[in-house]
């Protein structure tokens, strides 16, 4: 049923473009199989198939995402949804009333000041249509390189790889404008122009899922050896510094140069 997704990922050569869970562990089949409602057909082979999927990376984000445990939500008039994925600009749902065993189900998508409507006869319609619209995003070009994959790191971007892990960091309070204030500590033998880091926090308005981006902290100031304190806007618009967490991001790859901002000067 989804032959063409796995033609489609054959033929990538840059990593965490498509990122799937593959084919389900015995826990995850268990709980398939034992759902509390009934899974429509193609999104239930899907999920045994690939698991989680992020797919079509855009800078930090994927554009269609499909989520292997689906969660319940309510609408403002109390009918239930299963919540299962996500575009960039929508949530996606079944509505749990028109869930019936071995059917296809609509789906319904919630958009900011759209509300929610009827955008797809069944789940293998709505991946397929918004994979389609995912894919023209990217020039000829464009997919011609991530279908190619990234070029290796060069000596000097091997360098900032290393570099950035001997970098430590703490926040160590809020700043008057409520930015937040980092003690930064680099331990390399080189400057960097940023360090990046992740940044999460509670359901941002309109409750349109958790916060969850990034920083790119100023240190081009930091010699080796040195310890300075650097105030950065951690998304304060959308939440309040208490409930913001920063966290560590994993070790960059060459398709992360964009993303990190290590790599720029």
């Amino acid at each position: 049923m989804f032959e063409w997704l796995d033609e489609e990922m054959s033929r990538i050569e840059t990593p965490k473009f498509h990122l799937v869970d593959g084919p389900a562990s015995a826990e995850l089949r268990q709980g398939v199989e034992s759902c509390g409602f009934p899974l429509p057909p193609s999104y239930r082979e899907f999920v045994l198939r690939f698991g989680n999927a992020k797919l079509y990376r855009r800078g930090n984000n994927w554009l269609v995402q499909v989520y292997a445990g689906p969660r319940e939500a309510e609408n403002d008039q109390a009918e239930s949804f299963i919540h299962f994925g996500r575009t960039e600009s929508s949530l996606a749902y079944f509505k749990e009333s028109l869930l019936i065993a071995g059917k296809e189900s609509p789906i319904f998508e919630w958009r900011h000041e759209q509300g929610v409507h009827k955008t797809s006869a069944s789940f293998e319609e709505w991946l397929r249509t918004k994979c389609n619209s995912a894919r023209k995003r990217y020039k000829k070009p464009e997919w011609e390189a991530i279908e190619k994959g990234p070029l290796p790191f060069n000596e000097h971007e091997r360098a900032i790889v290393e570099a950035r892990k001997l970098f430590d960091w703490r926040v160590v309070g809020v700043a008057s404008n409520e930015d937040l204030r980092f003690e930064i500590y680099n331990g390399s033998p080189m400057t960097l122009p940023y360090l990046s880091v992740g940044v999460r926090g509670k359901l941002r308005p309109p409750n349109n899922g958790p916060l969850n981006g990034g920083a790119f902290l100023p240190v081009a100031s930091i010699s080796p050896g040195e310890i300075k304190v650097v105030e950065f806007d951690c998304y304060k618009k959308f939440i309040a510094p208490d409930d913001t967490e920063v966290f560590g991001l994993p070790e960059p790859g060459p398709e992360d140069r964009e993303q990190y901002w290590e790599f720029r000067t």
